[in-house]
């Protein structure tokens, strides 16, 4: 895989409703500096569209989204719990709050004998959760559905891969 590329997973539901949906990233930094930026939730409202702060409490962490249309915006906040091993994987995972459900899980897979590491993140939530706005657009636009999970599972990892790099976020 390329360092420009990104590969992308879509995972459905019984019904064949997306559910989620992975990202795969070849990062041109080692595993502990990608580790260092999975590591920094906070740091991630800078580096990812739509958060717009976190704050972690030790395994605990708060997150507040923001979407924006026109001239005003919605927002969304949840809490999850972290856990991680350190150096390997990442997962954060709701605990209460929109959207329901939601888990985000990070593995990190040394390459070129750690000159550079592949990066799979996970975005899995129940989207029609996520109040009125976007139920709305959901009754009448359904096939945002299978664009909302692989664009949360791709903003993170091209965020997380362009800080381990050293290179601006498109957030900013």
């Amino acid at each position: 895989m390329n360092t420009d590329d990104i590969a992308l997973h879509v995972h459905l539901d019984a019904r064949g409703a997306p559910k989620g949906s992975t990202a795969t990233v070849v990062v041109d930094a080692t595993p502990a500096r990608v580790w260092a930026v999975v590591e920094n939730p906070e740091a991630l409202a800078g580096l990812v569209p739509m958060l717009h702060k976190v704050r972690r409490t030790g395994d605990r962490v708060n997150i507040q989204l923001r979407f924006k249309i026109s001239l005003f915006s919605v927002g969304f906040e949840f809490t999850a719990d972290s856990v991680r091993s350190p150096g390997e994987w990442a997962e954060v995972r709701w605990v209460e709050g929109e959207p329901r459900d939601l888990r985000l899980r990070f593995d990190l897979r040394p390459l070129e004998d750690g000159r550079r590491t592949e990066l799979r993140v996970g975005s899995f939530f129940d989207i029609d959760s996520l109040g009125w706005l976007a139920k709305y657009f959901l009754r009448h636009h359904p096939e945002i559905r299978y664009g909302v999970y692989p664009g949360a599972a791709l903003a993170l990892a091209d965020g997380l891969r362009r800080e381990a790099e050293g290179r601006p976020s498109i957030a900013r």
